[in-house]
């Protein structure tokens, strides 16, 4: 089987299984693109990351293709070219694809082309010409996607400056109006205004009536006490009337 037809039957089978639709072409071509390029060492500096995580013994099982290759996981992808500014972001920046969706689709055409790519278990320096036209495709569209990566982290770091910059203003905003509260000066505090009366104070009628009544006891008082006093006096002169008419007899 020609390697165009290969490559025809990979981005359809991906298309279908992965759910991917139109995009499996742009994903192969910056796959292809990513794996051959000189920039990183070729083919061979692309599986040496797989080797360099650990992932020796799974690299040798595509090589050459076959029923012998072994599948590799979402978590293995994630930690070769997952990183900031890796292969797996770019492509979902430009994709426009859920990350998982990217990475089970990687998944399942590593192994695949991978074995297409080294014929004979071997890493050829040669490329078939689908494969290169496919790659170089494939590297003005990671040029792109990079781009517009790049552009979206500024963007997101500047918002993050911003959102920064504003709660440390409100925090200062609230210190100041807090520190504005415990410094202000107390409020002085006025007596009740009395209303002034225009006629006798309704207060000071009861003080009059008590004042009244204690003169009228007193007046009633002295008046009987004048009047027993009289009394004892007109006694006093009877009894003296009495004791002369009873000398003269």
């Amino acid at each position: 089987m020609k390697g165009k037809t290969v490559l025809e039957v990979l981005i359809r089978e991906v298309a279908a299984r992965f759910g991917v639709g139109n995009q499996a072409l742009p994903l192969v071509q910056m796959l292809l693109a990513a794996m051959t390029s000189q920039d990183t060492g070729g083919l061979a500096g692309f599986l040496d990351k797989f080797k360099t995580a650990g992932l020796g013994p799974l690299v040798q099982s595509w090589l050459g293709g076959g029923a012998s290759a072994q599948p590799i996981s979402n978590v293995q992808i994630e930690s070769v070219l997952g990183n900031n500014g890796g292969l797996l972001p770019t492509l979902t920046a430009r994709l426009g694809l859920p990350r998982d969706q990217i990475t089970q689709a990687i998944g399942y055409l590593l192994p695949a082309l991978v074995g297409h790519l080294t014929p004979g278990g071997n890493l050829s320096a040669n490329l078939p010409d689908d494969i290169t036209s496919h790659a170089q495709a494939g590297q003005s569209l990671l040029a792109q996607a990079a781009q517009t990566l790049q552009t979206t982290q500024r963007a997101g770091g500047g918002l993050i400056r911003l959102a920064g910059v504003i709660v440390i203003i409100i925090v200062l905003a609230a210190l100041y109006a807090w520190s504005s509260g415990h410094h202000q000066a107390p409020k002085s505090i006025h007596a009740p205004t009395v209303p002034t009366a225009t006629g006798p104070s309704s207060a000071s009628e009861p003080a009059q009536a008590t004042f009244g009544g204690y003169t009228g006891r007193r007046n009633r008082h002295a008046s009987n006490a004048a009047s027993a006093a009289d009394s004892s006096a007109s006694a006093a002169a009877s009894s003296a009337s009495a004791a002369s008419a009873a000398a003269t007899n």
